[in-house]
């Protein structure tokens, strides 16, 4: 939501810019500072295609398959999707004690991975291609026991995707790429406002991985896999949010005023208007100025008209994806 800093011009102009030159002297500590955290799943599994009713929630590795993908001995073996669920309370309660409650942003959101190009078991199909990594609303769906030698029926199920997904409230954070080499993988996922609040929030995430054509063969390690350092995580930036504050407010020549601010990169900045104090402070605000988001600070001024009574200005503030 936007942070807004009510300011006033007109007959009162120089006593205001003065007091936002004290203001602006002031700046939080912790305003340039970033903190990284990585959250491992609590919960994660695979589904095929082929056994719609199978679970494969204790299964030591993830996979994403499309319907062109071979194993190793050029045996297709049909869909794979895989659901993943991160815990974000502890993310969440961790930053709001390093910058303050609801004074943090997300910056970035990365999911890691550890590719196992050549898997043993001839379940799992091979082949480099595109797949998409998908927030689901749904966070209904128990990971179960099964493995691919002794798969279960107490957990999620390929059968149960139809009612576990939502096209209209589910939200696409990128298609990607893997490299068919074993190894480390990341994929930077796109901001969307229902990733970015669930974080924010503290409440789970859960994310759906499926083909995006039909060669991918992607298999990765699951947290059920022996070496914890090769589970999948889901990397988190975090940065404190700037606090928005005109720096003075300047009365020109020409009936005309000056309103000049700094700006911190990935946000838009609105300067925004009131004629008139009225009865309701929050209603009648038009936007007067826009910055855009750019990746680097910079000062800004915007030169307004003078009204013919008194005007407010207050300085809105958005980030960049559109939190």
């Amino acid at each position: 939501m936007p942070r807004y800093r009510q300011q006033k011009s007109e007959a009162r102009w120089r006593w205001w810019a003065a007091a936002l030159a004290v203001a602006a002297s002031v700046r939080l500590a912790c305003l340039g500072q970033t903190t990284n955290v990585a959250v491992t799943p609590v919960a994660d599994a695979f589904v095929r295609s082929l056994v719609p009713g199978d679970n494969y929630g204790a299964a030591g590795a993830l996979s994403v398959s499309g319907s062109a993908a071979v194993n190793g001995s050029g045996q297709k073996n049909g869909l794979f999707d895989s659901l993943v669920r991160f815990p974000m309370a502890e993310l969440a309660a961790s930053l709001n004690g390093v910058f303050g409650s609801n004074s943090w942003m997300v910056t970035s959101a990365v999911l890691s991975a550890t590719e196992v190009a050549t898997p043993n078991n001839p379940m799992f199909n091979r082949g480099v291609g595109l797949f998409e990594i998908r927030w689901i609303a749904s966070d209904n769906w128990v990971e179960g026991t099964g493995t691919p030698n002794a798969p279960t029926a107490d957990g999620v199920a390929y059968q149960d995707l139809a009612s576990l997904l939502s096209l209209r409230a589910d939200v696409s954070l990128g298609r990607f790429t893997n490299s068919g080499v074993s190894g480390p993988a990341s994929f930077s996922l796109a901001l969307a406002g229902a990733l970015v609040s669930n974080i924010v929030a503290g409440a789970d995430v859960n994310l759906y991985l499926t083909a995006a054509n039909g060669p991918v063969g992607f298999t990765f390690n699951s947290r059920n896999y022996a070496v914890v350092s090769s589970w999948p995580s889901l990397g988190i930036t975090a940065v404190a949010r700037p606090a928005p504050r005109i720096r003075s407010i300047e009365r020109l020549g020409g009936n005309q005023v000056a309103i000049r601010f700094n700006t911190d990169s990935n946000w838009t900045y609105v300067v925004q208007g009131l004629d008139g104090l009225g009865l309701a402070v929050t209603q009648g605000w038009s936007n007067l100025f826009t910055v855009p988001a750019t990746p680097f600070d910079h000062q800004a001024v915007f030169v307004d008209a003078m009204a013919n009574q008194p005007r407010f200005y207050r300085l809105a503030i958005r980030q960049a994806g559109g939190e």
